[in-house]
């Protein structure tokens, strides 16, 4: 079915279904959606290193942990790391520098967030 131009589409991220999936060191990342100025896409960290560096975007990023816990560290002192469980949802402002890894690091259980944000 489509509408708008767009395939009417069903995702399990739970099992890794999405559009397309991209690997690295840091985690898996599957592309849900990318179209009308907002892209959707799961994340999953699962034995990952933790990236050295900061993560930052140009816009508002809203995070859903759907299984395990995420661990969110901010690069500014007055923002306290956090710690995420299912259901949590973090609305992360444009322009805030974090990085975000499976907590506790030893756990079994993957890591998997829903990460939704505009596109230009």
């Amino acid at each position: 079915m489509e509408n708008n131009g767009y395939r009417t589409n069903f995702f399990n991220i739970l099992n890794d279904e999405a559009l397309e999936i991209t690997h690295s060191a840091y985690g898996s990342v599957g592309r849900l959606f990318t179209g009308d100025g907002l892209e959707a896409v799961w994340v999953k960290k699962e034995a990952e290193e933790i990236d050295p560096d900061w993560f930052i975007q140009p816009v508002v990023d809203l995070i859903l942990v759907v299984q395990g816990n995420l661990k969110v560290e901010f690069e500014r002192t007055d923002l306290e790391p956090r710690v995420l469980k299912p259901g949590d949802m973090l609305v992360l402002p444009a322009d805030t520098r974090c990085r975000a890894y499976r907590w506790p690091r030893d756990a079994a259980e993957a890591t998997i967030f829903l990460a939704v944000y505009p596109t230009a």
